[in-house]
């Protein structure tokens, strides 16, 4: 077809300009311009960057204005990932503007590419052996130049190294090119996200697949012959899990296709990106946010120019620009942290899910304790499951004990260590082994509150108190970042009697120094490690066996394997399990499972020692049983009952503004036009709250109101909510926000 007119999507964010406009093709771009490719359009009063979503031969605006060139540096984006930004911003209700930018490379016209020089030989190599013998008396630099050219691979040599090995000038070089004798290229020189003196990678062999894992196989490679696509893989830990993924990733490469791998938290997985950087040598990039900007610039233009087939990322490396994929897996899918909470607010498992439907592509979703929303969707037959029940080389799961720290109390023990903890430390230490405790709250103590007058230090942005920190001393909100010096008077009553409650990673660190002198502590939480390559040193110290023990919050739950942890502790079991939120039980139940798992993942038998003020519940129940299928069997129960997620979909609309009133106003407002246009307690149950507070209320310095939507297939009216919050907000004159989050993960 003649083409004529590109439709394009405006880089603004503005809801006003959220929808295609059409601009005419000038004569000498119309064989430049794809779909994917960004073009520099007038717009108002100025010129601005857009994107083509569309080319066409006739345009629906009478004298569309003109293309007025193409951005040639900047990154073309296939029609696929066009087609997705759109998926995403249309199923997540953001603006499509905010979809495409995840598709874009990081950094995109803020980092600059770095670029080095390689030296490549212009003749044979005899040629250039005689040559260098011809110059050895009268221009030594030169020949030491030949000869190191000649001796090396056919894809040439930095000059960098070249000049380091041969301490010769530009001068020499030069006089060699200008002789015919070697040419020089420019080439991207790629920064290396990884810590090559912490981890350097070797060869990882495919290891013996045991009876389970070789059933499981069988079952994947069905997959290959197209009679299902889409596994979730519920194996316990330790059960071998990741060779499954490395086997089924050696398949797809050999059949000339790519491979997505995603993890929740790629800085908190060093073995894994070790192990990937070993087995697939030489195709392997790394994408996640942790990286600096030049890093993440340069993996993904290494992913975009083919040079890279396998991609291990978080989150956002759903978006990476692979082609031809052949295999997406999502290893620990159960985590939040595949769900994007600022807009476009996407979860990784469903965009995954679109790009493997995409591309014909299998679907690998792994877990040791699967999330609810995927073991209904294994009964309803969207995905298939695959379960290994045992651990490699026959290791037992641990044995797991519960201790009511209620009992301990009214016995006297005030410590945060139950005596049976206490004794299992002692008895651990004195064999030189390893343990663990986990504790998921950071920071010294819980709140300061003044004894005298009641007061509690609270953070001035959000409705949280402030976590006493010790080293250096202060008082910080751990929602928004805010940070106070530490005070030991009350500034209400004046009274010295200011005193911290609570507990968090760094007292069980000063209690452990405390009771062990002398004895070497990793501390691993966001504090400890926030400077680069700090979890990945701490982990390669405690692998070597430099510490005895590992005091940590969540990260230490996951990713770990140490084959000398005999040990692991949980202080308080309860810090997650009474969140107001639904999905509170499912959390505990999953964090207290993963980090038991790290327990006797070597010869020797695992101990794991639960600490809990309700020991009673069913989330820690069956986490100390190992009972994965009973757990979910009651959760489920419940869930149904309140038709709650999965059983049913939630969009929770928020309304924020500095002024408490006008968001409860506006929240208001917003409840009474959705209300106009979305059927309510009709038979099919579709529910919508009145406005109410959120249980974070303040949060930023704003307060924040919520209205909630419940019913099934809410998709069916992403038309007329889009129209009514998008109508509204163009209407906003003062300041407040609207966000629209479609079954959002976290409620508070």
């Amino acid at each position: 077809m003649t083409v004529k007119y590109a439709q394009v999507i405006i880089d603004v964010n503005s809801d006003g300009v959220d929808k295609p406009f059409d601009y005419l093709l000038p004569r000498e771009l119309q064989e430049k311009v794809q779909v994917g490719t960004q073009v520099i359009v007038p717009f108002r009063s100025g010129t601005v960057r857009a994107f083509v979503v569309s080319l066409k031969e006739e345009s629906s605006v009478q004298n569309p204005k003109m293309v007025l060139k193409v951005e040639k540096a900047a990154a073309h984006l296939s029609p696929e990932l066009i087609r997705l930004s759109y998926w995403v911003s249309r199923y997540f209700f953001s603006r499509w503007i905010e979809a495409i930018r995840l598709c874009l490379p990081p950094g995109e016209g803020r980092v600059k590419p770095q670029y080095e020089e390689i030296v490549f030989p212009q003749k044979e190599k005899p040629l250039l052996f005689e040559e260098s013998k011809r110059l050895c008396n009268k221009a030594f630099r030169q020949s030491l130049i030949l000869e190191y050219v000649a001796l090396s691979a056919e894809e040439g040599v930095p000059w960098d190294v070249l000049r380091g090995e041969t301490e010769a000038g530009r001068q020499s070089l030069n006089a060699l090119i200008k002789k015919g004798l070697l040419r020089v290229e420019k080439v991207p020189r790629v920064r290396v996200p990884w810590d090559e003196e912490t981890f350097a990678a070797g060869s990882q062999p495919s290891l013996v697949l045991t009876g389970q894992q070789e059933k499981a196989w069988q079952e994947i490679l069905k997959g290959f012959e197209g009679q299902r696509k889409h596994f979730l893989i519920y194996g316990v830990t330790g059960s071998g899990k990741t060779e499954l993924y490395f086997r089924t990733a050696e398949k797809v490469l050999s059949e000339g296709r790519t491979v997505l791998i995603l993890v929740p938290e790629i800085a908190l997985t060093p073995v894994l990106i070790n192990q990937f950087r070993g087995r697939f040598a030489g195709q392997f990039a790394l994408l996640h946010s942790n990286l600096s900007p030049g890093e993440r610039f340069d993996m993904w233009w290494k992913v975009k120019r083919k040079e890279a087939r396998v991609v291990l990322g978080a989150r956002s490396a759903v978006f990476a620009p692979l082609e031809n994929i052949g295999l997406i897996v999502i290893d620990e899918e159960h985590e939040n942290a595949y769900k994007q909470e600022e807009a476009p607010r996407y979860h990784t498992r469903d965009v995954a899910l679109q790009r493997a439907v995409y591309h014909g592509a299998l679907l690998l979703m792994g877990s040791a304790t699967p999330s609810l929303d995927s073991y209904v969707k294994v009964q309803r037959k969207e995905l298939e499951l695959i379960e290994i029940s045992e651990r490699v080389e026959g290791r037992l799961l641990p044995t797991v004990q519960i201790v009511d720290m209620r009992r301990e109390f009214k016995q006297k023990n005030k410590s945060i260590f139950s005596r049976a903890l206490l004794s299992a430390i002692k008895e651990t230490i004195a064999r030189g082994e390893q343990l663990i405790l986990f504790l998921n709250r950071r920071g010294f103590a819980g709140f300061q509150l003044c004894r005298v007058c009641g007061f509690v230090m609270r953070c001035p942005y959000c409705s949280v108190s402030l976590t006493y920190h010790t080293n250096p001393e202060h008082l910080q909100c751990h929602i928004c970042g805010y940070r106070s010096d530490a005070t030991s008077i009350c500034p209400e009553c004046h009274s010295p009697y200011l005193r911290s409650f609570g507990l968090g990673t760094q007292r069980v660190e000063k209690e452990m120094s405390m009771l062990f002198p002398g004895i070497n502590i990793i501390r691993m939480d966001s504090d400890a490690t926030s400077a680069k390559g700090a979890y990945s040193k701490m982990w390669k110290s405690f692998y070597e066996k430099k510490a005895q023990v590992l005091i940590g919050t969540q990260m230490v739950a996951k990713g770990l394997d140490f084959p000398e942890v005999t040990l692991v502790g949980v202080i308080a079991a309860d810090v997650t399990l009474h969140l107001p939120d639904f999905r509170a039980g499912e959390r505990t139940f999953q964090l207290l499972s993963q980090v038991a798992g790290r327990a006797g993942r070597g010869e020797k038998k695992g101990r794991v020692i639960i600490q809990t003020y309700t020991p009673w519940h069913y989330s820690i129940r069956r986490a100390a049983s190992h009972d994965y299928k009973g757990f979910i069997a009651e959760e489920a129960k419940r869930r149904e009952l309140l038709a709650y997620p999965p059983f049913s979909e939630i969009i929770l609309f928020c309304c924020s503004s500095p002024d408490e009133e006008k968001a409860r106003r506006y929240a208001v407002e917003l409840k009474k036009r959705l209300g106009g246009k979305l059927p309510i307690n009709s038979r099919e149950d579709f529910l919508l709250s009145e406005p109410f507070p959120a249980p974070l209320q303040k949060k930023e310095g704003y307060f924040r109101y919520h209205v909630v939507y419940k019913g099934n297939d809410l998709h069916r009216f992403a038309g007329e909510i889009r129209e009514v919050v998008w109508n509204f907000r163009k209407e906003l004159r003062e300041d407040v926000r609207v966000t629209v989050d479609f079954n959002p993960q976290i409620m508070l």
